[in-house]
């Protein structure tokens, strides 16, 4: 379901939201005001003590801040009143990690600090349009909007050295680092919270208690974990889509000195199947705190929340009997995602196409797809718009390779065995004679490529890489192959790339 978002830059409701669609809680402007006051003092303190922000992606060889809107100020039009102050606020908070970019030189690995620095924003993807936004990608080479960062000391690049929270020097020297010591055990399992915290919860919430969690402890004595609640949350407030829809309960919670700090966050609740607050997850997830400070106010925490399918980032603030959440962007973690083809591509694959010897001139592609003819090699077919033509294209370290030409006359399939994989056109050569042209692939290499011209059933002639054979040698290597099936392809147009 859709976290509660209690920070006033938080509210999400016309954003595309990464948790589980369909639960919203309308904020209620006298049980906020504490929050919003929080939050409005943090933001104004912000460019001269930039909050830390969060190395979430990467390109295989810079770390990215991931941005969560366009860099272009919104404005204000007829229809977006509800939302457009929401909105804004979002863009100014990123707007000020962007102001700030190159102040954020200390990576926190552990208890130590890694220098790292600014190099560039990434603005435009290489068909000149604007990145994705909010997401992260499994794919180093789908560009995503971002600031760019490496460490400053090449030998510092190493896995024993990557982190997530980055800060600036005017921030470091303004608070006090506290450790933070994760309770997770070996087997990933977390301890309980001790019975009297999780007792006056329930007695505060009316609510019993189905798990609870104590995920880590900052400093000397301050406890952090969650608890999640058994059954329907009967006091939520009401979803504005939906009044119907019964909600759940699980609360982040914080205790410093007997103090106890929560942050409540709104799940869904089915009776038949339970409670869920994220897509494709049981039951409520803990946020993990990444770094705790002693600030001029108070405690300052950084905090990440993952999720199968999210992964959220930003600050929490115990204030007043509160966890205060400034949340800076719920990412979509993006996964299965197609490898890119950008214009250039389509360019370089026309132009190797209209220089073989065995093309059309006259053919124009219209559509493309990724095809898996191997596991080993990216393949991409284009095809014309009345799929008569085609050509298949194999692109390694960069580099697009024209393998096969497909006419009106010869047309695909694979089959596979033995660990080989063949791409195989036929089709009739006029009368009662039938052309195959069969190429072999294994472990990513062409094994071979083979021309057989039958008539009637009978070879009449056949050649291996380029050069003639024997009938009874085409024979062998035809036995060797098994019967082909239809290459399954989704095409999108080249245009528009949908």
């Amino acid at each position: 379901m859709r976290k509660l978002f209690v920070g006033a830059i938080c509210v999400m409701a016309v954003m595309i939201s990464c948790k589980q669609k369909g639960q919203t809680a309308p904020a209620d402007s006298a049980k906020d005001s504490v929050t919003a006051a929080v939050i409005d003092s943090i933001i104004e303190e912000n460019d001269t003590t930039p909050l830390p922000m969060f190395l979430t992606g990467g390109d295989g060889k810079y770390m990215h801040m991931l941005y969560w809107t366009n860099i272009e100020e919104p404005q204000r039009s007829e229809g977006d009143e509800d939302y457009f102050d929401d909105w804004h606020k979002r863009w100014e908070l990123q707007e000020m990690f962007r102001r700030n970019a190159a102040q954020y030189t200390n990576l926190l690995h552990g208890e130590k600090i890694v220098k790292v620095k600014f190099i560039d924003e990434v603005l435009k993807d290489p068909d000149g349009n604007t990145p994705s936004i909010g997401e992260i990608h499994g794919r180093e080479e789908i560009p995503a909007l971002c600031a760019r960062y490496d460490y400053a000391n090449a030998k510092d690049k190493t896995e024993e050295n990557r982190g997530l929270v980055i800060c600036t020097d005017s921030y470091l020297s303004s608070r006090k680092r506290l450790a933070v010591k994760s309770c997770q055990a070996d087997n990933y399992q977390y301890p309980k919270l001790p019975a009297d915290i999780v007792k006056q919860l329930e007695t505060q919430y009316g609510m019993k208690a189905q798990i609870s969690y104590k995920t880590c402890t900052i400093g000397d004595s301050i406890i952090v974990g969650a608890i999640e609640f058994k059954g329907e949350y009967k006091d939520a407030p009401k979803d504005k889509y939906d009044a119907d829809r019964k909600s759940a309960l699980a609360v982040e919670v914080l205790v410093d000195g007997g103090k106890i700090y929560v942050l409540e966050q709104i799940g869904y609740y089915d009776p038949e199947y339970g409670a869920s607050w994220n897509a494709d997850a049981d039951g409520y997830i803990p946020n993990d705190i990444e770094a705790a400070f002693e600030g001029p106010k108070g405690l300052e925490l950084c905090y990440t929340h993952g999720a199968p399918e999210s992964f959220c980032v930003g600050m929490l603030f115990p204030r007043d009997n509160k966890l205060i959440e400034l949340e800076y962007e719920c990412y979509h973690s993006m996964v299965d995602e197609d490898i890119p083809v950008w214009k250039k591509d389509f360019a370089e694959m026309d132009k190797l196409y209209h220089a073989d010897e065995y093309s059309d001139s006259h053919v124009k592609f219209t559509k493309w797809a990724h095809c898996y003819i191997d596991y080993d090699n990216e393949w991409i077919w284009l095809r014309d718009n009345d799929d008569k033509n085609g050509a298949f294209f194999i692109r390694k370290d960069g580099k697009l390779s024209l393998i096969a030409i497909e006419n009106p006359r010869l047309k695909p399939s694979k089959c596979e065995k033995d660990g080989i994989t063949y791409l195989k056109f036929a089709g009739s050569a006029g009368g009662p004679s039938w052309q195959q042209e069969i190429y072999a692939f294994k472990n990513s290499k062409l094994l071979w490529k083979l021309n057989v011209l039958e008539v009637e059933g009978e070879i009449e002639e056949c050649a291996l890489n380029g050069k003639a054979i024997s009938k009874e040698e085409g024979r062998a290597y035809l036995d060797k192959i098994p019967q082909s099936q239809e290459i399954n392809a989704y095409f999108r147009d080249i245009e528009t790339k949908e």
